[in-house]
């Protein structure tokens, strides 16, 4: 998996404590983060352009739920702010579309402006000045737009604070008071509106790997114990005779 951080333990473990006082554990954020990471790259993908219509487009595609719309709404909220708050600098949002779309170094430079500007990251708001973002690949002409990264960002942020709040309920419903990467499976597999992009997701097959390998683990020592009382039951048989 990805070392990537949209959201932090300070920030999921408060918004899972609004829900039921627990907490969530770093592997369980690390899935978290790692599914945002992959639908960040079915938005790209989806859309193939830095246009805001097309990205939008895109949401609808992806994530073709209430979720989406929710998170398409939230995300117009958050761009209405940043326009009006004045920080915005119209020389830096002209975006020039490439041909052929070079998806990947796009995606790497959304996801650097994503961590970035994510409220529910590790930086402060101080911390979040737009003329302080890495441009990647600016010598190749990808330039990404602040309000476009803040657009993402916000739809990012949407639908990781849906996914904590599931794992928060899957933690109740299982009476744990740490979430576990268990948790999260749970709750990307049975929410309805999730789902059907979880189960596109590379992250998806990852998680069933290692449910596969933990059933196993504890499958083979009773298969040991059987096979030892069959020896035993043997061995008794042959004294009696």
């Amino acid at each position: 998996m990805l070392d990537t951080l949209y959201i932090s333990q300070r920030a999921a473990n408060a918004i899972i404590a609004d829900v039921a006082p627990y907490r969530i554990s770093s592997e369980a954020l690390s899935a978290i983060n790692n599914f945002l990471d992959e639908f960040l790259y079915f938005l790209i993908d989806s859309a193939r352009s830095l246009d805001l219509i097309r990205i939008k487009d895109a949401i609808s595609q992806v994530l073709p739920t209430s979720l989406g719309k929710n998170a398409i709404v939230e995300a117009e909220l958050e761009l209405k702010t940043y326009v009006e708050s004045g920080n915005s600098d119209h020389t830096k949002e002209k975006t020039i579309e490439i041909n052929p779309f070079p998806l990947q170094k796009v995606f790497e430079q959304f996801r650097v402006k994503c961590q970035f500007f994510s409220t529910l990251g590790e930086r402060g708001a101080d911390d979040r000045d737009p003329d302080s973002v890495p441009d990647l690949y600016a010598s190749e002409g990808i330039h990404i737009a602040p309000s476009l990264a803040i657009y993402l960002t916000a739809v990012l942020e949407y639908v990781g604070e849906y996914i904590l709040i599931l794992v928060a309920k899957a933690s109740e419903k299982q009476g744990v008071e740490v979430a576990r990467s268990q948790e999260v499976y749970s709750a990307l597999s049975e929410d309805s509106q999730i789902f059907p992009l979880f189960r596109r997701t590379n992250l998806k097959e990852q998680m069933e790997s290692q449910r596969e390998s933990t059933t196993s683990m504890f499958i083979f020592p009773k298969v040991v114990i059987f096979s030892c009382n069959v020896i035993n039951m043997k061995f008794n048989i042959i004294n009696r005779w």
